[in-house]
């Protein structure tokens, strides 16, 4: 890594060693999925849902079930109407959300959807 264009420093000393920190996480670092994990999880908790302590993975509020794998996250509730609500929500806070509609598969389990 180079330093950026525009930081002074003295080269005078060769064993002179810099370190960079970063603001903002990489994609690939370790601790690139824990953070978004933290983060995902704050926004979720603003919004007025519980973590389960059985799975840290598993969010409910009321009647809506939130299930996040990775950077996927999946809402389940009885109405459309509900999950659009709160993902308005997540976006106002400053999420990039987007919906990719009907689930047909996650993780290897099929999902069909039935009428009321």
């Amino acid at each position: 890594m180079d330093i950026p264009a525009g930081i002074d420093y003295k080269d005078s000393d060769s064993t002179q060693k810099f370190v960079l920190r970063l603001k903002k996480n990489l994609y690939g670092l370790k601790q690139a999925s824990y953070n978004w994990s933290e983060l995902l999880k704050a926004g979720l908790i603003n919004i007025g849902y519980k973590q389960s302590y059985i799975d840290p993975c598993l969010y409910i509020k009321y009647n809506i079930i939130c299930v996040v794998c990775a950077d996927n996250t999946l809402f389940f509730a009885p109405g459309d109407s509900l999950i659009d609500k709160d993902i308005s929500k997540l976006k106002t806070s400053g999420f990039d959300l987007t919906d990719k509609g009907e689930v047909d598969a996650f993780l290897g389990i099929k999902f069909d959807k039935q009428p009321n």
